[in-house]
């Protein structure tokens, strides 16, 4: 065995809208005697970990569609990783993930979302199924992955730290972290106000695979369109908002029953996770 395949590696890989963008700025750093490699450096992982000497390490990142890609990259170099996900119940991820997408410019229902009926939605439901991920994993690592749930983030979050905790052997000062959300989150009068905007000018445009004129797009065309309708939403009269809900939850609660079953055998398999090691 290499000196490598020695080493311990652990594997955050999300998904997306479930706490990711907290634990990677929040926890993940306060975890005492681990090299963490945290979402920026993703790329370049492979390479720190083979030209870094530390006997353990966490690297960070968070996916939804590339999920099963990227942890077959990942695992392809490092076969001995062990992997972190989080989970969040179908309805409302997916709810969540439909305001993120409305933020930055989808101008759709919530049904032309995730069409539940004839399955033509930006979303597949397919991808709404997250146990076969779990399954995937297992295949890929021949290790149980570590499964928490985003609600104990929410209603118990030192809990939920402690699980990772455990789970990779290292401590942390639970005076050092801090319990505030990274980031902010914007109301449904500015959504749909945001929504009705995008029909007419999204401001979607196809980003540069050049870093760095990726990066002029974002700071002087997409995030002052995104974020000038989302201010100016707020200050609109309630008149000119247009009625309904933004997510009917009678919707939520179809989809909620669509994958309980898989959901159900998701928790499950948290709870029975939570003590692996």
């Amino acid at each position: 065995m290499t000196r490598e395949n020695q080493k311990e590696i652990y594997f955050h890989v999300g998904m997306g809208k479930t706490g990711s963008t907290y634990v990677q700025y929040k926890f993940f750093p306060k975890l005492k005697n681990v090299f963490y490699i945290q979402r920026t450096k993703y790329r370049k992982s492979v390479d720190i970990i083979a030209k870094t000497d530390a006997t353990k390490y966490l690297v960070s990142n968070e996916f939804d569609r590339r999920l099963f890609v990227e942890v077959d990259w990942f695992t392809s170099r490092y076969p001995q990783t062990k992997i972190i996900i989080v989970l969040r119940r179908q309805d409302s991820w997916i709810a969540s993930q439909y305001r993120r997408f409305v933020k930055n410019g989808f101008s759709g229902s919530i049904e032309e979302f995730i069409d539940l009926k004839n399955d033509r939605g930006e979303w597949k439901k397919e991808e709404l199924f997250f146990y076969p991920k779990i399954e995937y994993i297992e295949r890929k690592t021949k290790h149980k992955p570590l499964v928490l749930l985003y609600d104990e983030l929410k209603e118990n979050p030192f809990s939920f730290f402690d699980k990772i905790a455990s789970y990779v052997g290292a401590e942390y000062d639970k005076n050092e972290v801090s319990l505030a959300p990274k980031h902010r989150s914007y109301s449904e009068k500015q959504l749909k106000f945001r929504r009705e905007l995008n029909k007419v000018f999204s401001g979607q445009i196809k980003e540069s695979q050049i870093r760095f004129f990726k990066v002029l797009q974002k700071i002087f065309f997409i995030y002052p369109i995104r974020y000038s309708a989302l201010f100016v939403g707020a200050l609109v009269p309630n008149a000119l908002i247009p009625k309904g809900e933004l997510i009917p939850k009678s919707y939520l609660h179809e989809i909620k029953e669509y994958y309980a079953e898989d959901w159900s055998k998701c928790e499950e398999y948290a709870r029975a996770s939570a003590s692996a090691k």
